[in-house]
């Protein structure tokens, strides 16, 4: 948006001012730009990589973690989460999600959390009965 602030006394103060409110809205605007940060499952006991069996993204804007089931290869997936919800409640446990590979879900689980609050989590395997997890991948860590 252009403005024309060629007149002397108050109209140019005004003109100034919203010049600098503009330049103020585009620097909160580029300060809201998305980090996406992503997990992967890790190695069972016995030393099998399920690595590209599956993701896990976190969208900070938005707080939404999407779940991608990569492999037809009869397991589940488990998100495991710990943040803090924007009413200071906590967001502690295990998420299942059964694709049945293949598949993606980029809003398996939306939650309003606290800006700037540290979001913690991890993916892991899960056996479809619910009663196993294994091959857990490494904790990661981003600012909501």
């Amino acid at each position: 948006m252009i403005t024309k602030c060629d007149t002397p006394g108050r109209v140019a103060a005004l003109c100034l001012g919203s010049a600098l409110l503009l330049g103020v809205a585009t620097a909160t605007q580029a300060q809201a730009e998305d980090r996406v940060t992503w997990a992967r499952p890790g190695y069972s006991n016995s030393g099998n990589s399920y690595v590209n069996a599956g993701r896990a993204s976190f969208a900070s804007y938005g707080d939404a973690f999407g779940i991608y089931d990569d492999a037809k290869d009869g397991y589940g997936l488990v998100l495991e989460v710990h943040a803090t919800k924007a009413d200071g409640t906590a967001l502690d446990g295990a998420h299942y999600y059964y694709g049945g590979g293949g598949t993606s879900d980029k809003s398996f689980l939306v939650k309003d959390l606290e800006e700037g609050s540290d979001v913690q989590f991890r993916l892991c395997m899960e056996n479809n009965r619910g009663d196993t997890e294994f091959a857990c991948g490494d904790w990661h860590y981003t600012p909501a």
